[in-house]
């Protein structure tokens, strides 16, 4: 008799697909102040369907973006303010921050301390987000970078 062991793929991804849209999410904006591209990976659906700041966008944009925004920020850091679940959709407030040191969206480092803030939706299904809404301060934050607003 031979007896097919799970591999550790199938393992990992029906541990992901027990863990609560909660807790999917938790997990994903933790990764904003660690390994941000490994957290795309694991909750982020590869078949996302996303509406961002500028409409419906790709998931591969959205992960340039946001890496870029991380390593053009000294000091760097995500903070999740609320988390609201129900169902299979969780909403999230939250806000990113730090000193401009770095180009962002070839806006030259301007040693400005900056913050985006936002609010996001995240639809869960199996253990990653598969459909993502974000709005946010985002004309704000592009005047500050440039210092229009100074």
């Amino acid at each position: 008799m031979t007896v097919n062991k799970p591999s550790a793929t199938a393992s990992a991804t029906s541990v992901e697909a027990r863990l609560s849209p909660r807790q999917v999410a938790a997990g994903f904006y933790a990764s904003y102040n660690g390994d941000l591209a490994a957290g795309f990976e694991r909750y982020i659906s590869k078949n996302l369907v996303l509406h961002g700041f500028d409409g419906p966008n790709e998931r591969s944009t959205w992960i340039a973006g946001d890496l870029e925004l991380k390593a053009s920020l000294t000091g760097y850091r995500l903070e999740v303010f609320d988390q609201i679940a129900e169902g299979d959709k969780v909403v999230t407030r939250w806000s990113i921050g730090g000193v401009h040191t770095g180009t962002i969206l070839g806006i030259p480092a301007s040693g400005r301390e900056v913050h985006l803030s936002g609010i996001s939706i995240d639809r869960v299904v199996d253990g990653q987000s598969v459909e993502h809404w974000s709005e946010g301060n985002f004309g704000r934050f592009l005047e500050t970078l440039r210092g229009d607003n100074a």
